[in-house]
């Protein structure tokens, strides 16, 4: 009887550790950056407050090919202010290399490490990025940092747009 309670007993340690063990392991979601992103920032009203998410007129395009293009809408029309190529180095830092950049010409045939963290179901990622000077070639030794909220298609067709 008392090697039946012993086996009883070590059968249910072992089916509590290994259902245990399994539910620690989590599956990782894949992170996807490819898409069209635009920078955003926050306004606020008072120095005090932090204020409310705003969208500005600069994209960032991250192609399913590996290729990134930034650009900045203008009462002109849209340029083209920055591309090269990347590649995501975990779900946490992907790495720009630089083509061509005007508004950072410093990086210019260079790479730009990303480190980022994407919040609200993947829609909003805060970015931080290392430059070591500016344009001009003074020392900065800085942290940069930017806000990007993914571009999404709606269900319908928006009635008030203006093309």
């Amino acid at each position: 009887m008392k090697t039946r309670s012993l086996f009883f007993w070590l059968v249910c340690l072992f089916l509590g550790a290994t259902n245990m063990l399994a539910q620690s392991i989590q599956e990782k979601t894949p992170t996807t950056l490819n898409g069209v992103w635009q920078m955003c920032f926050y306004r606020s009203s008072s120095p005090d407050v932090v204020g409310e998410l705003k969208t500005s007129n600069s994209l960032k395009i991250l192609s399913d090919d590996g290729r990134f293009t930034n650009l900045v809408m203008m009462q002109s029309g849209a340029i083209i202010i920055g591309y090269g190529t990347y590649k995501q180095n975990s779900e946490s830092v992907y790495t720009e290399y630089v083509e061509k950049n005007l508004h950072l010409p410093q990086l210019n045939g260079d790479k730009n490490e990303m480190h980022f963290e994407l919040k609200e179901d993947g829609n909003l990622m805060f970015v931080k990025y290392y430059l070591t000077v500016d344009r001009d070639g003074n020392k900065i030794d800085s942290w940069c940092h930017e806000i990007w909220k993914r571009v999404v298609m709606p269900s319908a067709y928006p009635e008030n747009i203006v093309r």
